[in-house]
């Protein structure tokens, strides 16, 4: 389906542009001929996709689409209210094509699925399976609560690590400040001869600094995009998480971090009843860390041939002796979703109390790392101070 962009005019005389969605061009005209739009120009958009979702936009659109459910409102009419409140959103066309879906009697588990990448496999597999059973609204609270307890864990993260990003900021402003304005400042006063090899250093940083700066920092941001393409690489992302899950602090953090989002997940499609089996493949397209991938595919394996949940996730270093023992626990009652729920609550606080730790034990190596530069720097240029005979002589 294409993406065409038209002049219309209103009953007022004014022009206004929009998109609309069709097959062809032929078939854009005669959809706004049908909603009586009388336009002067309409054209294909090249390279035009449906546009994208952030989390929190997705948050407000289940959420809108779960009350206007629980209203008694079809499907239809709620996804058309939200697209008339996505009015001139840049979002709009997503939307648009979900709509335009359902009047030609698509599934909307399948107009979820046309919009490539925007929702995930977990999202329009519950969807999918509610639609056979008919539990539509109890679905998209499922998948409300599974985006909520997303961005929750998210916020959690970033504010965390917010204050030692600060503080490694504030630490490369200071490194500037000092080598940009007061070193070269300080410089005159120094005879080359006899300054110390630390303030010598310090001023040739200086120099170089002051010559290359742009260069440098340039080179810095290009370097951060650079690894963030690189880490995109299959074997790049497993090497250095290879390296990761070896440092014996950050270790037990991810491994809990990526429990806590399997549980949620693998909880949400269990709840809207999802087969356990298709639950583990569609909980495959939400864990992207290559180690829980294998997990995961391992246990589907055992599972295929006979063994148990508990069973099949044992032995895993990615799984927590805990978890299994929980696993077996609900075999044994037949309560799945509600272990699996507790399991989610317990990871999340756990990672909630790690973070906290990490953080402790991070801010003050970045406070000594802040001071010790500061005073690397003012001992440097004030250490030559000292010695007379490097005054006397630079006068």
């Amino acid at each position: 389906m294409a993406v065409f962009e038209y002049t219309g005019v209103n009953e007022r005389g004014q022009t206004f542009k929009k998109k609309i969605l069709a097959e062809t061009l032929d078939n854009a005209k005669e959809a706004l001929q049908r909603e009586e739009i009388f336009f002067t120009e309409i054209y294909a958009k090249k390279n035009s996709g449906l546009g994208s979702l952030t989390l929190e936009e997705k948050i407000h659109f289940f959420q809108d689409l779960h009350q206007l459910l629980r209203a008694g409102i079809v499907l239809y009419e709620a996804i058309d209210l939200i697209l008339n409140k996505m009015e001139g959103a840049k979002n709009q066309l997503l939307f648009l094509s979900i709509r335009e879906a359902l009047e030609k009697g698509k599934s909307f588990s399948f107009a979820l699925e046309q919009s490539t990448g925007v929702f995930d496999n977990a999202t329009i597999g519950i969807v999918r399976t509610a639609e056979t059973s008919g539990q539509i609204v109890g679905a998209i609270k499922e998948i409300l609560e599974m985006l909520k307890k997303k961005q929750a864990l998210k916020k959690q993260i970033v504010e965390a690590i917010r204050y030692p990003v600060f503080l490694l900021g504030l630490a490369l402003i200071i490194l500037i400040v000092l080598l940009c304005f007061l070193v070269p400042n300080l410089k005159e006063l120094f005879s080359e001869k006899n300054i110390p090899l630390i303030t010598r250093a310090i001023l040739r940083a200086s120099d170089i600094f002051l010559e290359y700066g742009v260069f440098l920092i340039s080179a810095f941001i290009l370097g951060i995009f650079g690894l963030r393409q690189l880490f995109k690489q299959k074997k790049i992302a497993v090497y250095f998480g290879e390296i990761l899950f070896k440092i014996p602090v950050l270790a037990p953090f991810l491994k809990e971090l990526l429990l806590a989002r399997f549980c949620r997940t693998l909880y949400a499609l269990t709840a809207a009843n999802v087969p356990l089996v298709e639950s583990l493949e569609l909980c495959k397209s939400v864990m992207q860390n290559p180690f829980f991938l294998e997990t995961i595919e391992r246990a589907l394996t055992l599972i295929h041939q006979g063994s148990s949940i508990s069973k099949a996730f044992q032995g895993s270093p990615m799984i927590s002796p805990l978890f299994c023992r929980m696993l077996e626990t609900a075999e044994k009652s037949g309560e799945l979703k509600t272990v699996l729920e507790q399991a989610g609550e317990l990871y999340e606080q756990n990672v909630e109390t790690d973070l906290k730790k990490l953080v402790g034990v991070l801010q003050p190596f970045l406070i000594i790392f802040i001071g010790l530069i500061v005073g690397l720097i003012m001992i440097g240029t004030l250490l030559p101070m000292t010695d007379i005979r490097s005054f006397m002589e630079a006068s």
